[in-house]
């Protein structure tokens, strides 16, 4: 079964006997990691998992949010993180252990989604997704990310499987999966506009039918509405807003400006959050706007206009700087560097030298990091750039296969990169990791044949 299925070049379905090996691959794997995490509350629990710990035993013992932050983030981590510590209890143990399980349906959604172009393409990138190590490593973290690409992978497949057939029926779950993929990260929050618009031309393109088009557009948007509409209610009923959360304004003054300040004015990212944040106190106490006293989404529209009033006056050029430098971050860095145990080794501080460039930050880093960090961070920076070849040559072939799949593909990769612009992590490169791995198998089954060739059939 498995030499059919790695030779086959033709479109289809994985067989289920191969998804459950996928799978169970893919928690073996994950589970593995788990074992060998320390689980201290101190190295799971840094930056935001403390506000979705906190908010999820509120959410518990109280019914409410710990905090208006919570108003920030979207719910359904929260709620996902609540389920399980009444089922468990406050265990980060079994937190990880259920996302090792949940991330592993994400291997097989992508593997099922790679089995639409071969067989063959489907089972190497399910393999791929198993051991991945950005899914990896974001699997075993308290932090959205991971329990995003379930939904959002299930979208990804959905609509391949809507371009394929143009029915509303898979327009419909593409809508719904993309409402809870939304639930969890407001991040993917502007694709529905994008997607409604290709949903709707797709049957018009190919049959001529805007009658299709609209009804696929139609229960698109219904099924959208289903997991959000709750929680629209709730904003606007509690902060008489329509807007999804209050991040938006916080995003732009303490993350968005200082990345572009700190390289455009040669100061660390702490220096500029710094002096953003007293710029804005002066400015809105001149103006008399008292924004302790505002509901938070008031103040995030005043932290909004005040950061859009900034950033226009930054030049263009700093600005295009910024964006092209943390794109560049976030599409090559080794996800390696995202483990808590490998942070933990002795290394200088990545914002601490954000305001440096390229090659002065290098070498900083080789004069104060460790050599056990160093070491690693060669292996992933080598696999990294391997990898990007491979994922290279694969669009090649993509292209040559179906132009607007590789159009497609570049445009939601893109969308995920201007998102987070100047800010950078390897997670911020995990919503199309599918779509990387995808062609990175496509690049593997095309030269296999011809290493097999180069050593006489010995491999």
């Amino acid at each position: 079964m498995w030499k059919e299925i790695l030779l086959s070049p033709s479109p289809g379905f994985l067989p289920w006997r191969t998804m459950f090996v996928i799978w169970v691959m893919a928690v073996v794997v994950r589970l593995a990691n788990v074992a060998a995490m320390p689980l201290e509350p101190g190295l799971l629990l840094g930056e935001d998992a403390w506000l979705y710990w906190a908010n999820a035993l509120s959410l518990l013992e109280h019914g409410t949010f710990a905090d208006t932050a919570s108003a920030g983030r979207m719910p359904g981590y929260f709620l996902l993180l609540a389920g399980l510590m009444d089922v468990f209890g406050p265990s980060l143990f079994a937190v990880l252990v259920v996302q090792a399980l949940l991330d592993s349906v994400t291997c097989v959604l992508v593997g099922m989604i790679g089995a639409r172009l071969s067989l063959s393409v489907g089972l190497v990138a399910g393999l791929l997704a198993a051991v991945w190590p950005n899914l990896v490593i974001m699997s075993a973290s308290v932090l959205t990310d991971s329990f995003f690409m379930l939904p959002f992978t299930a979208m990804l497949y959905a609509s391949v499987r809507f371009l394929e057939s143009g029915s509303a029926r898979w327009a419909a779950w593409a809508g719904l999966f993309l409402g809870f993929a939304v639930m969890v990260r407001a991040a993917a929050q502007y694709l529905p506009l994008a997607m409604l618009l290709l949903i709707v031309a797709v049957p018009l393109l190919r049959e001529r039918d805007w009658r299709k088009g609209l009804f696929a557009g139609l229960f698109f948007l219904v099924a959208l509405a289903l997991p959000l509409a709750p929680w629209l209610h709730r904003n606007v009923t509690q902060f008489d807003s329509l807007a999804l959360t209050s991040q938006g304004g916080v995003h732009l003054l303490y993350w968005v400006i200082p990345g572009v300040l700190s390289r455009a004015q040669d100061i660390q990212l702490e220096q500029a959050v710094q002096e953003l944040q007293e710029e804005f106190q002066a400015e809105t106490e001149s103006q008399g706007l008292g924004t302790d006293r505002m509901n938070i989404f008031a103040r995030d529209a005043v932290m909004k206009d005040f950061s859009l009033a900034l950033l226009s006056e930054i030049p263009l050029r700093d600005i295009l700087s910024s964006w092209s430098s943390g794109m560049t971050v976030n599409l090559i860095s080794p996800a390696i560097g995202a483990d808590p145990r490998v942070r933990t080794l002795s290394h200088p501080s990545f914002t601490g030298t954000s305001h440096l460039d390229p090659l002065s930050r290098f070498f900083h880093y080789m004069q104060e990091a460790s050599p056990v960090y160093l070491a690693v961070a060669a292996v992933g920076i080598i696999g990294a750039v391997f990898a990007l070849l491979l994922q290279i040559y694969g669009f090649v072939l993509l292209a040559r296969v179906s132009g607007w799949m590789a159009f497609l593909g570049i445009a939601g990769m893109l969308y995920f990169l201007l998102i987070s612009g100047p800010i950078t992590a390897p997670k911020y490169r995990l919503p199309f990791e599918p779509v990387l791995i995808i062609l990175q198998a496509m690049a593997l089954v095309e030269l296999w044949p011809r290493l097999r060739h180069m050593a006489g059939g010995r491999i």
